[in-house]
Order: C-alpha cells, then structure tokens, then sequence
C-alpha cells in the first residue's frame, strides 16, 4: 500500500509541475493582456495558484501516508489502473507499484491536441 500511495504522490508532483507551467503562461498572458482584460485573467490566475496549493498538499498528504504505512499492507491496484482514462498516468503509477492496468490501451491510445 505504502508503494500505491508513494506512486500516487508522484503523479501529484509531476500535476503540480504542469500547474505551475500554466500560472507561468497566465501571469505572460497577464502582463501582455490589454487592461480591460486583467481582472479575468487575474482570476483565473488565483484560480491556477489555489489549484497549485491544493496538489501540492495532497500530494504531502499522501506522501506522508505512504511513509507511515509499514509494508505488510497489499492492495489489488491492476483494476483500478484500469479505469485511468491517460495512459501515461496508468502506465506511470503501474510502474511505481509493479502492477499494469487491467484494460487494453497504452500511452500511445492517449489523445493530445496540442
């Protein structure tokens, strides 16, 4: 169990990661946006910085857990992966725990529209 929560803990981090990319691109946008325009894109800027703030806890939250927890624990994850829509994620947390998902598609099965 220790492994899940660790490996869920690091998905948190990389999320995290591209959360703070995004209030980078909006604090750009910010500051090249005309000034009638500011006042929405300095609310979704408070709304990509609480979103930041809210990963970055759970992800200490669950890290936490996960350094608490002694190894006899064992959880069935292979079904639960499964139902992960982002292959990546699915393959990423699959691989912090040595488990695959129980469903058929891969990283590549994922859609990126940019």
């Amino acid at each position: 169990m220790a492994d899940v929560l660790s490996a869920v803990a690091g998905e948190l981090s990389l999320a995290r990661s591209a959360c703070a990319r995004l209030d980078g691109a909006l604090g750009e946008l910010l500051s090249a946006a005309p000034p009638e325009h500011r006042g929405s894109v300095m609310h979704e800027l408070h709304a990509v910085d609480l979103l930041n703030q809210q990963i970055a806890a759970l992800a200490g939250f669950v890290e936490r857990l996960s350094g608490g927890m002694s190894g006899g624990i064992r959880v069935e994850v292979g079904e639960a992966l499964g139902e992960i829509t982002l292959g990546e994620v699915a393959a990423r947390l699959g691989a912090g725990v040595g488990a695959q998902a129980a469903r058929s598609s891969t990283p590549a099965d994922d859609i990126d529209f940019f």
